[in-house]
């Protein structure tokens, strides 16, 4: 599972126009046929100027139950210790993990930074479709690992990244210098754990032998699901 490559994986990325309405926190309002334009317009920009790369690395893991109701997911072969409740309910069923570090590049970051001086509705717009689009990313990256260890008879769960639930936002920082993605990818990360370029996304996925762990995420199984302020219709989030 270190087969970085997807064969142009931005051509792969179809900027689901709903996603960036969420993002905007749209509620079912009325919207305007001009601003419809604009968020159509957006995302075929958008598509245009993002540069998306990845990079992805297996390990095996060991988990520990500790005495202060608090628990440890330790990756062999590394000093990162995952110290999550969240994570080791994910991983419970799990004996590796994959992680996973993606980013849009820089170039949107600056098309974004432009648009906050020249035309800021465009650019918090467009500041969601890249959101979207990084999200898609994943979800690409994802499908495909999900497919390659079917093969192996093998399963995913959902992917985990450091900011939810109880999983501290400064680990990105540890995954980061791991899988050594400034070199890989151009992606670093500040020492409180916000990632630059910005739409990028660290994550884990437990791989598993057993085919009823929980892929799929979702806002019932999501620890944030109380206070996201991304929800979708019928759920209390939207990741």
């Amino acid at each position: 599972m270190d087969n970085n490559k997807i064969n142009n994986i931005k051509s792969l990325v179809e900027i689901d126009k709903n996603e960036v309405l969420r993002y905007l926190q749209y509620k079912n309002q009325d919207i305007k046929s001009d601003l419809l334009d604009i968020i159509d317009q957006s995302i075929e920009e958008t598509k245009k100027i993002i540069n998306p790369r990845f990079m992805m690395r297996k390990y095996s893991i060991k988990k520990k139950k500790l005495f202060d109701k608090k628990s440890q997911v330790i990756l062999e072969g590394t000093n990162l210790i995952l110290e999550s409740n969240d994570v080791y309910d994910l991983l419970l069923e799990c004996d590796e993990c994959i992680l996973i570090a993606a980013t849009l590049g820089l170039e949107i970051e600056k098309e974004i930074r432009k648009l906050t001086y020249t035309d800021l509705t465009k650019g918090v717009i467009i500041d969601s479709c890249a959101t979207t689009a990084i999200e898609e990313v994943c979800d690409i990256l994802q499908d495909d690992i999900a497919k390659k260890l079917l093969k192996e008879d093998k399963y995913i769960t959902y992917r985990y990244s450091p900011g939810y639930g109880d999983l501290s936002i400064e680990n990105n920082y540890h995954i980061i210098n791991i899988l050594n993605s400034q070199k890989e990818i151009g992606l670093t990360v500040t020492n409180s754990g916000i990632m630059i370029p910005r739409k990028s996304v660290v994550a884990l996925i437990g791989i598993s032998d057993e085919g009823t762990i929980n892929s799929k995420k979702s806002c019932d199984n999501c620890s944030s699901r109380h206070n996201c302020e991304y929800k979708k219709e019928g759920h209390a989030c939207g990741n």
